[in-house]
């Protein structure tokens, strides 16, 4: 049986996915600003990079 927690995560999974994608989404129009001929898988990749390891840090927190 799931923890009350789980539960209540459950509803924000997808709160949470839109909050990824917002996330990837303005990391990417930042960089092309910088980088006009912008590879965006790229940089979709370096920016999940960045994001996987800004999560490992905050949950060793």
């Amino acid at each position: 049986m799931a923890t009350i927690e789980e539960i209540e995560m459950g509803r924000y999974s997808r709160e949470l996915e839109d909050d990824v994608r917002h996330l990837v989404h303005k990391y990417c129009r930042i960089m092309g600003w910088e980088v006009p001929e912008l590879d965006e898988t790229a940089a979709r990749r370096l920016i999940f990079e960045a994001l996987r390891s800004s999560v490992a840090r905050v949950e060793s927190e």
